[in-house]
């Protein structure tokens, strides 16, 4: 997967970064704290826009009662994140979000089948799930929607020479593109929706997590559990100033590496 990005064009200064996970890689497992398991959940959530600058975020019990831990390590989990800048206290009101994520903005994007094409291999998608439901709260936050509206649930896998090479979930939204199929996903959604409905791809806001799989997708993948992947969490927008979608994509790691260029 190859991001581009051309953030100021007389700006000659190239930084590229290329993480390559290989198989066989082992990852030392450490028991994290739970006051930083949850430092790095509250820091996800407004990474992906489920927390916005200026939300008030739930209070030390409530946050305690939805992770099971002592307002003490609620407390500590989010002494932290005002200490770098993520949160702010207003006395007597509660804890408001202070910095949304620094992410990257992506003006140039290849979507999977061009890209695997012009690697030289085939690409394939499978559609393991497409359905209508109503839009998760979490979800509802990052495509800017409203509680009760419709999106629909993608699950696909994606393939090179019939290699697995992602897992993908996705949720987009119903009423904006009702048009959405079966036909359309196994096939190019970045096609569909620049070729076909011609809707311009602007850029897409993404966080990259390494993680160990979990037992199905290891299995799936054909790799140990204690072989480190990468997971990536992926808004795309449209000109138009849509969202287009939200995914979550789970890269086979030791086939298919993920890859920045920065320009």
């Amino acid at each position: 997967m190859i991001f581009l990005y051309n953030e100021n064009m007389i700006n000659v200064f190239t930084f590229i970064f290329i993480i390559v996970l290989r198989q066989g890689l082992s990852m030392e497992k450490k028991k994290i704290a739970q006051y930083k398991q949850i430092e790095h959940d509250l820091t996800d959530k407004i990474i992906m826009g489920f927390y916005k600058k200026d939300d008030l975020i739930p209070t030390e019990m409530e946050l305690s009662k939805m992770y099971g831990v002592s307002r003490v390590t609620i407390r500590k989990a989010t002494d932290n994140m005002v200490a770098k800048g993520y949160l702010y206290r207003t006395s007597g009101v509660g804890t408001f979000v202070k910095q949304v994520s620094v992410t990257s903005k992506v003006t140039s994007l290849r979507g999977f089948t061009d890209e695997i094409t012009d690697l030289g291999m085939v690409p394939r998608s499978e559609v393991d799930a497409f359905s209508l439901q109503k839009v998760p709260r979490h979800i509802a936050n990052i495509l800017n929607l409203n509680e009760g509206d419709m999106v629909f649930y993608i699950k696909r896998k994606r393939f090179a020479d019939d290699e697995l090479f992602v897992i993908e979930t996705t949720w987009m939204s119903a009423d904006l593109y009702p048009d959405m199929s079966i036909q359309v996903l196994q096939g190019s959604k970045y096609h569909f929706f620049e070729d076909t409905k011609k809707l311009k791809i602007a850029y897409s806001y993404h966080v990259v997590t390494p993680i160990h799989p979990p037992a199905q997708i290891a299995e799936l993948f054909g790799i140990d559990q204690d072989t480190p992947i990468i997971k990536v969490g992926n808004t795309t927008y449209l000109e138009n100033g849509q969202i287009m979608d939200y995914s979550e994509l789970v890269l086979n790691s030791p086939k298919y590496q993920l890859r920045y260029i920065k320009q």
